[in-house]
Parts: structure tokens; sequence; C-alpha cells
């Protein structure tokens, strides 16, 4: 389980290096609450595990003063974030869903870890995380996934949508010239068509229009 949850394929600027403070390897209680980034013997590497179970062996990441990946010290009580890219990094950038994490050692400093980190789609976290209607956004992704191409949803004519298939229940649908037309919710562009066959001497129906 993640210990937080960040935006995949976006900048960071401030990724927790560590999850408790750094502390002094002489005493083992005083915590060490001003590392720079080219702190001596400071060796930084990043762990990296897909979805699918890859593992990237650990990269060494430098520290950096500005930049990429910028070091942040956040005081005395001894927590450190650092700036991921999105792309473009030397070393590593946010462009992979699945979890992540830091360790690292330093002169005078125990070894330590950084908090496991899950990156996913924006929309995810939005639904779930940021946004006070986060349910309308699974909402809608379900309602407008395409069931025949896969692909997501972009307004063409005949996608085979949920919410294409309902549109016949509700907005105005006519049939003309052997073609039946439903229409989206504005009641004028054309959703999807499909061709209609009618009975010689039968009383046909010709359009549906609920308003």
């Amino acid at each position: 389980m993640a210990d937080l949850w960040m935006d995949v394929d976006v900048a960071l600027s401030e990724v927790p290096v560590n999850l408790m403070p750094l502390i002094d390897d002489t005493d083992f209680k005083s915590i060490e609450g001003a590392v720079t980034y080219n702190q001596a013997g400071l060796a930084l590497f990043w762990h990296f595990v897909t979805t699918d179970g890859v593992y990237n062996n650990g990269v060494a990441v430098t520290p950096t003063s500005g930049g990429n990946y910028d070091w942040t010290d956040h005081g005395t009580h001894g927590i450190y974030t650092i700036e991921i890219p999105a792309s473009g990094g030397a070393s590593i950038n946010n462009d992979t869903e699945g979890f992540g994490w830091f360790t690292g050692v330093a002169t005078g400093i125990l070894p330590w870890r950084g908090p496991v980190i899950g990156f996913r789609a924006a929309v995810i976290n939005n639904a779930l995380i940021d946004s006070p209607t986060g349910l309308n956004e699974f909402a809608d992704a379900l309602l407008k996934r395409d069931l025949g191409l896969g692909s997501n949803y972009l307004g063409s004519v005949n996608e085979r949508t949920v919410m294409s298939a309902l549109r016949i229940l509700r907005n105005y649908t006519n049939v003309a010239t052997g073609t039946l037309t439903v229409r989206c919710e504005n009641d004028s562009t054309t959703a999807w068509t499909a061709a209609a066959t009618g009975t010689a001497g039968a009383n046909p129906l010709t359009s549906i229009d609920p308003a």
C-alpha cells in the first residue's frame, strides 16, 4: 500500500526524500536538520516498481540547488524533499504509473528511506481525493467509454457508448428516407444513425420527441 499518491506525467516540486527525520549515526537520536544537496557522502537512489512488477534496480539521483532535482530543507525537523521533472531529467522522470521511493546515505547520518509513493492518472486522484464531485468523473468516464473501439469518448458520430445507447430513450429521434437518427442532448446534433426498414401499408413511427 502506498503511503501517499501523486499525479503521473506532471512535474513535481516537492517529493519526500525521507519518511522519518534524518538521524545522526553517532548518538542515534539527534535530528539532522541542515542536510544540504551536496552533503558529504550523500548517495540518493530512486526505486520504482511498475504496476506489472518491473523494478528499476535503483537509479542514482544527484540533488541540485535548483532545476530538475532541487533539494529542499524543511527546517530543523529533518525532513527533505526533491523535485522530479515530468520528462527530460538526467536520471529520473515522473512519466510512468507505479510505485516509487527513495533510499539514501550520507556521512554522519543513518541510512534512510522515503515513503512509498503511488503514481497514477490525475483523473483518479481528482475523483478520489481532490474533487468534491469526484463520483461524477467516474460516471462520465463510464458513460462516454466507447464499448466498441475501446477508446475514450471523442464525440464522433456512431460511437458505441453507454450514453449514446441511452439517448434513444430520451432525446429527439427521427426516421427519414430509411435512416434512424438519434440526437445529442441539444436535440439537434447527431449522436448516431442506423438503417431503418419499414413495412408497406403499416402506420410507421417517424419521429420521437420527448421534449
